[in-house]
């Protein structure tokens, strides 16, 4: 059975979306692995992050064997290819369950619960206050639970609480204008987005791998009875 150039070369294709791809999780998860505070990641959404820094590198590495193997018909970079894509397909599966999980209201009343522990805000360390403030900033709101109470009093309210848009829910205290709305409101629709988000790209490159998968067994079957036709013609 002859080796399909089709096949050969859609296999070299896939891989090489692979790899670019990979580069492209392994970028993107970095990122926002270094800078947590801006993109607002807890603990809780760390392990789905390292997952993909972990699957974003593995992608890249068994991209480019993918590309050989597909180039230089071998059938043991094939099989490599196969099983890893497999692990990866399994890893990114993962993803998707932890972005699901994440979503739920148990995950949320465990958010709700770690946060308790965190007032008032104003005792907390500075490289955290300042980090709330920034998410009170951008996401026009004050607090975490209770609005400005979560800050413990008055005068320890910071200026990111200031109303700056009139457009959204504010409220009068001691003859300044701040945001009504508590953080968890914001925070909550962000980890649902960053869900979707975690969700959507696990989904893509499954699909993307299972794809993959099928065209390297073809391959590797094509080969393997290429080679005993080979033996079986002397």
């Amino acid at each position: 059975m002859a080796v399909s150039k089709l096949v050969k070369y859609l296999l070299f294709n896939f891989n090489l979306w692979f790899f670019v791809g990979g580069i492209g999780i392994l970028s993107f998860s970095t990122l926002v692995k270094i800078n947590k505070a801006a993109f607002q990641i807890t603990d809780e959404l760390l392990p789905a992050v390292n997952l993909l820094i972990f699957v974003g590198a593995m992608t890249m590495a068994f991209g480019f064997l993918g590309c050989c193997g597909a180039l230089q018909e071998s059938r043991c970079l094939l099989a490599i290819l196969f099983k890893g894509l497999l692990v990866m397909f399994l890893m990114l599966l993962s993803v998707g369950v932890l972005g699901a999980i994440s979503r739920t209201a148990s995950a949320q009343e465990i958010v709700k619960e770690h946060m308790k522990d965190l007032l008032p805000l104003s005792e907390q360390p500075q490289d955290f206050q300042v980090s709330f403030q920034i998410v009170e900033g951008t996401g026009f709101c004050c607090g975490f639970f209770g609005g400005h109470h979560d800050w413990g009093n008055a005068k320890a309210v910071p200026p990111s609480c200031n109303c700056r848009d009139f457009t959204r829910n504010c409220t009068v205290m001691e003859e300044r204008i701040i945001y009504a709305t508590p953080c968890m409101t914001y925070y909550m629709t962000w980890l649902d987005r960053v869900s979707v988000t975690l969700m959507g790209i696990a989904s893509g490159f499954g699909i993307l791998m299972i794809l993959g998968m099928i065209f390297s067994s073809i391959l590797f079957c094509q080969l393997r009875d290429g080679k005993k036709s080979f033996f079986l013609s002397f």
